[in-house]
């Protein structure tokens, strides 16, 4: 299915792609190293049917989520290379580390934002019921009462990952150093508790979606 555009501006994109293709779609349109890299990670050598289709939709999740960055690089008239992990595991062009950029996936779904100017951090999920479960665990006492439904429950975890990934700071507790909230005008914010970044409240856009089996929201900033 062809890339979806959240939001764009010159200097930045955020885009989703529902995956229905095959492996050999994306290896066709990528370049050997990511190939050779997703390859190496997510072998589908498996008698276990379940673990072996699970083993697909990983490579699938990661093959898409390239392709869609190198599909949004490409509309910001640069070029793209290989996507390679720092040590913390964020992503970045072998070749344009200048270049900020942040990925999610959630199968079916994959999920990407690139900005030439600032930092970014962007997380899709699926409304899972083990988010209900674990979400004492992450979440202040203030944001729990904030949080009754699994579909903000949903977005709370979402926006948090968003800002782990934004932070980029080892040794970050999502219960004690990240924080989210409603304003007054119904604006999500976050923020993000340490001594790197300024603490300080930042808007988050999310986009509520569905397809026939599930709920998800994208968050980003």
């Amino acid at each position: 299915m062809p890339l979806q555009i959240l939001e764009k501006t010159p200097q930045h994109l955020v885009a989703i792609w529902q995956i229905t293709e095959t492996t050999s779609f994306f290896e066709d349109q990528l370049p050997k190293e990511d190939k050779e890299y997703v390859n190496s990670k997510y072998s589908v050598a498996s008698s276990n049917e379940k673990l072996q289709q699970r083993q697909i939709e990983k490579k699938l999740e990661r093959l898409a989520v390239r392709l869609s960055v190198k599909t949004l690089v490409k509309k910001l008239h640069l070029d793209y290379t290989f996507l390679d992990k720092t040590p913390t595991g964020k992503p970045f062009l072998s070749e344009n580390t200048n270049l900020n950029l942040s990925i999610s996936h959630d199968f079916p779904y994959c999920a990407a934002i690139i900005d030439i100017e600032k930092e970014v951090g962007i997380d899709i999920q699926s409304q899972v019921s083990k988010i209900s479960r674990v979400f004492p665990r992450v979440m202040s006492e203030r944001e729990q009462k904030n949080a009754q439904n699994l579909a903000t429950q949903t977005l709370f975890w979402s926006a948090k990952e968003a800002l782990y990934k934004y932070a980029d700071i080892e040794g970050l507790f999502f219960k004690e150093d990240l924080n989210v909230k409603f304003d007054s005008k119904n604006q999500l914010l976050g923020r993000i508790k340490s001594n790197i970044l300024p603490t300080q409240w930042l808007p988050l856009s999310y986009h509520n979606f569905s397809n026939p089996n599930n709920d998800f929201v994208v968050v980003w900033l």
